[in-house]
């Protein structure tokens, strides 16, 4: 979804080594972690994000990054129509840089994974190395980014999510802001939409990609007593208690884009086979 040009909107990135900052550094932020019951959380802010950001939780953030990248977006890392020389591309919720660093080195970590499977791998440029001409900067609560990284890519530890503190003009004239699993985790998924549409350059796009966190089947057989539909409701209703998450806003999206003010909204939707049952080893 674009955001509509305006000649009211032109703004500039000189002043922004100097304006407010709510961020720590990647340097300063290695200590931020809690512990519980063997896992390792992020500890910027409490009962903000519940899931571990530890290794075998990379591990797993891993496998559904070439879910994206190899099943749903054909080695893409945008289906909205980028510039070919955009000046600043925004990942929100970045993670462990899966999605910004997408690369070989990233991907070696999943060939000893048990349950992956994986032998092949596509090697895909990272968004810095496509994108040459842009400032890349991920940002998460968690500091888990790897420390190499092209020279054009940062990445920063902040809350996003705070309707109580306004972003650092860092992220202000943004050609591109992507989000991946992000929106169903957040607190005020409108409120970050809504900033990220503030801080695009006018013509600028927003691209989220979500999986709905539902289980469905062609022929009817997972109805809503089915096992699966009961986890998944327990799970959901878990978060949401605990939380405040909606893991069911992927379907609200469009009309909260247009209520904001975006334009050239376009929604794709794919299907993901659970199981190894498909006849295409691509949907595997």
């Amino acid at each position: 979804m674009n955001r509509p040009h305006s000649f009211d909107d032109i703004t500039s990135d000189y002043d922004e080594s100097f304006g407010v900052s709510e961020f720590t550094s990647i340097h300063t932020a290695h200590l931020i972690y809690s512990y519980e019951h063997g896992r390792r959380y992020q500890g910027l802010v409490q009962n903000r994000y519940g899931m571990p950001n530890d290794e075998a939780e990379q591990m797993r953030e891993g496998i559904k990054h070439k879910l994206y990248t190899d099943y749903i977006l054909d080695g893409k890392q945008f289906l909205a129509p980028v510039p070919d020389n955009p000046q600043k591309i925004v990942d929100l919720g970045t993670g462990a840089g899966y999605w910004a660093l997408d690369g070989i080195r990233r991907h070696q970590t999943l060939f000893s994974h048990p349950i992956a499977d994986i032998t092949v791998l596509t090697v895909h440029r990272t968004v810095a190395e496509k994108f040459p001409s842009a400032r890349v900067i991920g940002t998460d609560l968690s500091p888990i980014q790897p420390q190499w990284a092209p020279p054009n890519t940062e990445f920063r530890v902040e809350d996003l999510d705070d309707e109580h503190r306004p972003w650092s003009s860092i992220y202000t004239g943004a050609d591109a802001i992507h989000t991946r699993a992000l929106l169903p985790t957040l607190r005020n998924p409108k409120l970050v939409l809504r900033r990220a549409f503030e801080n695009l350059k006018p013509g600028g796009w927003v691209e989220c990609h979500e999986i709905v966190s539902s289980v469905f089947s062609e022929d009817g057989a997972v109805n809503r007593g089915h096992p699966l539909h009961k986890m998944y409701d327990l799970i959901n209703g878990s978060f949401s208690e605990v939380y405040g998450w909606n893991l069911h806003i992927a379907a609200q999206i469009p009309d909260v884009l247009r209520e904001i003010g975006f334009v050239s909204i376009t929604q794709r939707q794919n299907k993901i086979p659970l199981g190894r049952w498909h006849h295409d080893a691509r949907m595997r």
